[in-house]
């Protein structure tokens, strides 16, 4: 049957749509800005990322779709560490970066990368600055005198999530395209272990990140 093919295929949408769930379902707490902002990123990507995967398992070039998910990803999310972050410094940089980031991703799939190949380019100056952010808040935990336990602090969780997924994403896709033309076996079976492991990883993590936010105090 197609869809037991296209889940052995695409098994991590699994977990991108267990994600989503749990995002639909905070949305009907009473959450801060913050959260329902990061709620519906979340279930705009994963809608969006399950369209990209038919196209895939039908075999339907889909970079041109993903050349414009990821910019919002990483702009919306940096947007979401802005919100949360307490650092003045980080936050006026992270402004400077809202305003650059599409500016420079325009140009990327305009003048220096095929829009309709992936826009390597674009992810690893966004997934970039997203692992920072992800550091910045764990080390803003790091530094911070309340006793509650960081483990039900939803943004810890949020922060791995991005924290590991970058790390593993970034140095993979900037370089994608030259392990590609070298070597496409190692670069095949390294998506397929590795890739599409941190993907479900993080979230794993965002599942866990969802679970833990609490509706705001009256």
């Amino acid at each position: 049957m197609a869809v037991l093919r296209f889940f052995e295929q695409f098994y991590p949408i699994l977990f991108v749509w267990l994600s989503a769930a749990l995002a639909a379902f905070t949305l009907s707490k009473k959450i801060s800005f913050a959260y329902r902002l990061f709620c519906w990123l979340i279930i705009f990507l994963s809608l969006m990322e399950t369209v990209g995967n038919i196209m895939a398992f039908y075999g339907q070039r889909n970079h041109f779709l993903f050349n414009i998910l990821e910019p919002i990803n990483f702009f919306g999310v940096s947007c979401f560490f802005y919100l949360v972050l307490n650092n003045t410094s980080i936050k006026k940089i992270t402004c400077i970066y809202l305003f650059i980031f599409p500016i420079f991703t325009i140009i990327n799939v305009l003048w220096l990368q095929d829009f309709f190949s992936l826009a390597t380019n674009s992810f690893v100056f966004g997934g970039t600055f997203v692992f920072i952010l992800s550091v910045a808040y764990l080390w803003q935990l790091y530094n911070s005198n309340e006793t509650t336990s960081i483990f039900r602090d939803p943004v810890f969780w949020i922060s791995l999530a991005y924290l590991f997924y970058c790390a593993v994403s970034v140095p993979y896709l900037g370089m994608l395209n030259y392990l590609w033309a070298k070597y496409p076996r190692f670069t095949r079976e390294y998506y397929i272990i590795v890739y599409d492991g941190a993907n479900i990883i993080s979230k794993i993590l965002l599942t866990i990140g969802f679970l833990c936010m609490k509706p705001k105090a009256k």
